[in-house]
């Protein structure tokens, strides 16, 4: 996938490359109406989002705004006592409510996810290289060498060093970096059509991670690879994001294409997160922003605008759940975005 010419946001680069596959008229994962509850209790509330072959999407937020449980559902992943509903089609299929036979067709193989957690993703009795291994033979037609070269491969292009060694270690032997690198070998594994990426690069230095968001953008190219991308870091969203979806409390709070949602925020809170980057233009010596206050627990969100109480432009029309309206390229759900002018309203 040749790149764009990058632009500078503020001393982060938002990446303008074309994802391939983009000829491609249906999602590979569309979601929409997604709540997610514990109980009486709503965790994610009413997401909807789609992603299309060869696309990245990032999904950027606090912890606790509900991103990890977004991929969770749409993998039909959730821990006991959680009920979502909604819609959630993989390929075209509907897997919500669906057999678990429907989703096991393509989990694992067309659709794959790097958790959060390595050390607790991965099984803590069996080598890293044999963990690898099963994955390819249980969804590829690799046996015996072939598997073994494959293994070997992907451990190098993740910047696992001394390979021959390190894939006969069980997890505990590893650093966590690691370890998240073993995992997104595995997830790579079968040359998915689809990846979720839940933090992958969080655990890594930046030289590993550079290799790692290069290897994805490599895969994209040569595979049509989509990606929904869970991180923290603007740098990263920048580096490798087409589209972003901004997530606060459990809603998405904005969506759209990333050179656009750089140039200009249009969310209160997407503006907050942009104004605590460290950014080439911030004057030598100065404070950097932060996000007042916190996210509000899932039981005691307030009535109306969920960001209303850190809010430095709330008024009485925020006592109202603002909807998710959209121009077209943007969606945006505050009560001062003005869709028919495309532009925030005073």
């Amino acid at each position: 996938m040749a790149e764009a010419t990058t632009q500078a946001r503020g001393g982060i680069h938002a990446a303008s490359h074309p994802p391939a596959g983009r000829h491609a008229t249906e999602p590979v994962l569309e979601i929409a109406g997604l709540t997610v509850s514990a109980g009486p209790v709503d965790l994610v509330e009413q997401v909807s989002l789609s992603v299309m072959p060869g696309e990245t999407l990032c999904l950027v937020g606090e912890s606790g705004c509900g991103k990890s449980l977004t991929c969770m559902s749409a993998l039909g992943l959730l821990d006991d006592g959680l009920k979502a509903t909604g819609s959630v089609r993989l390929f075209g299929t509907e897997t919500m409510g669906a057999p678990e036979r429907v989703i096991n067709a393509v989990r694992g193989r067309d659709v794959t996810m790097i958790f959060q957690n390595p050390m607790a993703a991965l099984n803590p009795v069996k080598r890293v290289g044999a963990q690898i291994a099963e994955a390819i033979g249980e969804h590829t037609e690799l046996r015996g060498a072939a598997v073994d070269r494959r293994v070997m491969d992907l451990l190098e292009q993740v910047g696992i060093p001394k390979v021959e060694r390190h894939k006969n270690y069980y997890p505990h032997q590893l650093s966590g970096g690691m370890c998240q690198r073993v995992m997104i070998a595995m997830a790579l594994a079968c040359r998915p059509k689809l990846l979720i990426a839940d933090e992958p690069t969080t655990a890594l230095d930046v030289t590993i991670q550079a290799q790692i968001l290069r290897l994805l953008r490599d895969l994209q190219s040569e595979l049509g690879l989509a990606i929904v991308f869970v991180t923290h870091d603007l740098g990263v969203v920048a580096e490798i994001a087409d589209r972003v979806a901004v997530m606060y409390a459990g809603r998405i709070v904005e969506a759209g294409p990333v050179d656009d949602l750089f140039d200009d925020p249009r969310h209160p809170y997407t503006r907050a997160l942009m104004d605590c980057r460290i950014g080439f233009s911030r004057e030598p010596g100065t404070m950097l922003e932060a996000v007042k206050g916190t996210v509000p627990a899932p039981s005691a969100r307030p009535v109306g605008c969920n960001f209303a109480p850190r809010c430095p432009t709330a008024d009485a029309r925020c006592q109202a759940e603002p909807s998710l309206s959209s121009d077209g390229a943007r969606a945006v759900a505050c009560h001062f975005f003005d869709p028919s002018a495309g532009a925030v309203r005073q």
